[in-house]
This record gives structure tokens, C-alpha cells and sequence, in this order.
């Protein structure tokens, strides 16, 4: 038997996942409402489910699942427009999955296309996200980087890949297997 479940930053323990292919979920809450579940209904009427999000209004809140972080900021963006500061967002939270006794946790596919001027600056910031360089073409106008690392160490990929590139770089991120993990999710680990 298969057990998905999302364990936050700190360790703790969050809902039952629905959807493997969906390895990353936030909650939304209005501090205003006492009563979450009925913000949340609320909020999946004006938000689009598809083949790379999910919602579910659940009475902490609601529950957006996506296939990466980059896939949450539309909801995101339409939830802070229509709520401003009353809207709270809890940290993003990767989910793992739990086969027997052992932790799984998502491994990513990623592309990134960055003028050659940058590619040793973000190789190495691959390299310390714990990726696994697959493959590095360069050519004079453009290069191209296919890599593979877990989802826990490319959290802000996309903020700092941009930092890095003064915004010239293209990215994907896709949810490519569960691996086993070493130890256990927790501490400071997602």
C-alpha cells in the first residue's frame, strides 16, 4: 500500500495527498473568516483547475496542489488581488510520498536557457541545489542545461535563476519520480 504525505520545512506533517504528480502545495486562509471552508469553496469558483493545479477546500482553507512552484503564482496573484492583506499564504510545502516505513521524495527534470555569458554562474548554482548535470549544449547566441534534482533544493529557482541572468534565462520544471531518501524528511530538510 502507498501513503503520499506532506511534510512542511519544519517537519510536520500535512494532508493526505491526493495526486502524486502534483509534488507541492500551499495554503491559503482569510483572516477574516471565521469560516475557512466557505472562503475556500469561494476561491475555487473563480480559480481554474487544470492538468498542472488543483484545489481543495478543506476547513483549514484551501489546499492549491501543482506540478511546481512556478505553476501556484497565478492562483496566487488572483487570491492577493481579491483579498489583499487579508489573504495569508503558509510556506510552500513539498510532498512526499511513503512507501512502507521509507520516504520518497519528488526528483525534477529541468531545462534552462541562458546566453553563454552565464552559464558557469548558473551551472554552479545547479551544482549547489544538488543537481545532476544530464546535459550542457552552447552555442554562440544561446545554451542549454538538462538537469535533474530534488524539488526540496530548487525551491526559488525560478527568483534567483533571474537574479542571476539579469532576467535573459528561460526555465521548465516537471515532477519526472519519487526516490528513496537517505533519512527521513524533517529538520531543516523539506
Amino acid at each position: 500500500m502507498m501513503n503520499f504525505d506532506g511534510i512542511s520545512a519544519e517537519g510536520a506533517l500535512t494532508v493526505p495527498m491526493v495526486r502524486s504528480d502534483f509534488p507541492i502545495e500551499r495554503l491559503a486562509q482569510l483572516s477574516s473568516s471565521a469560516f475557512q471552508i466557505g472562503f475556500a469553496r469561494q476561491a475555487m469558483r473563480m480559480l481554474s483547475a487544470s492538468h498542472v493545479v488543483a484545489y481543495e477546500a478543506t476547513h483549514e482553507g484551501l489546499f492549491m496542489r501543482a506540478q511546481n512552484e512556478e505553476t501556484l503564482a497565478k492562483p496566487v496573484d488572483i487570491l492577493r488581488d481579491l483579498h489583499g492583506d487579508d489573504l495569508i499564504l503558509q510556506p510552500l510545502r513539498i510532498r512526499y510520498m511513503s512507501l512502507g516505513n521509507r520516504p520518497y521524495e519528488p526528483i525534477m527534470l529541468l531545462r534552462v536557457r541562458v546566453p553563454p555569458r552565464y552559464l558557469e554562474s548558473v551551472r554552479d548554482d545547479l551544482v549547489r541545489r544538488e543537481a545532476l548535470l544530464i546535459e550542457e549544449h552552447v552555442r554562440s547566441s544561446i545554451s542549454v542545461l538538462r538537469a535533474e534534482a530534488p524539488l526540496r533544493t530548487l525551491l526559488g529557482f525560478g527568483a534567483d535563476l533571474a537574479a542571476l541572468t539579469d532576467r535573459m534565462a528561460l526555465y521548465w520544471i516537471w515532477l519526472d519520480r519519487y526516490m528513496p531518501m537517505n533519512t527521513p524528511p524533517g529538520g531543516k530538510a523539506a
